[in-house]
């Protein structure tokens, strides 16, 4: 993540290297800012609890720099993409772990192929699919503008999910752990409130939207 480097006839100034693309920085502060304006968290990096500062291993980082704190319980401990870097800025490998992904075939919507890139996913689709109360769902049905680190963006949704009641819900699934990202929270708080606009209801889907969903498909299936 950093090294010592020296011009000719200076004395040796550490810099900063960032350990997702490799770009040096000579102060902290830019190479923090890079990171956070550059990379996604959750999938490039993690904000630390504690610190603020974007890490990759959050265990390990715990055992450098906070050794007398206790890490908190059901948080992202590893980022889901991880580069290597030589001293020289150029990147070694990437190494990616392994995701449940695949394609979903929907007979609800006509045999349409829905791809999932977690388990997570896929059990919602299987949700959504015996949901007697859904009559429709579409996969990363829009855009929404959001603004967050000084920039614009876009953020697209998982999923758009009608009731036989006309009633509209836009849904994001993700694990408990990524919920208090400052990024996510922006792209939510854009999105609760473009969803307003049009009386639409916004659900962030974690593990404990995923078994409510299990116990009312059991509590429809019982009936």
């Amino acid at each position: 993540m950093s090294k010592l480097f020296e011009d000719a006839g200076k004395t040796p100034t550490r810099s900063w290297q960032c350990f997702v693309c490799g770009k040096q920085y000579k102060t902290y502060e830019d190479y923090k800012t890079h990171i956070a304006t550059e990379h996604a968290e959750g999938r490039e990096y993690i904000t630390c609890p504690d610190c603020k500062a974007p890490v990759r291993h959050l265990v390990s980082h715990y055992k450098a720099k906070h050794q007398n704190r206790v890490m908190p319980k059901n948080t992202q401990t590893k980022v889901a993409v991880w580069h290597d870097f030589a001293s020289n800025g150029k990147k070694k490998g990437t190494r990616k772990p392994t995701f449940e992904q695949g394609y979903f075939e929907s007979n609800k919507m006509n045999k349409a192929l829905y791809y999932y890139r977690s388990g997570y996913e896929r059990e919602v689709y299987n949700f959504l699919e015996a949901d007697t109360d859904v009559s429709a769902y579409y996969a990363e049905p829009l855009k929404i503008p959001y603004h967050h680190q000084g920039a614009w963006h876009d953020y697209v949704p998982d999923l758009r999910v009608e009731f036989i009641d006309a009633s509209i819900e836009i849904w994001e699934i993700k694990p408990a752990s990524q919920t208090h990202y400052e990024v996510n929270k922006s792209k939510w708080a854009a999105a609760s409130n473009f969803s307003e606009n049009y009386g639409w209801k916004f659900n962030v889907i974690t593990e404990v939207g995923i078994e409510k969903l299990k116990q009312k498909i059991k509590k429809q299936q019982s009936q």
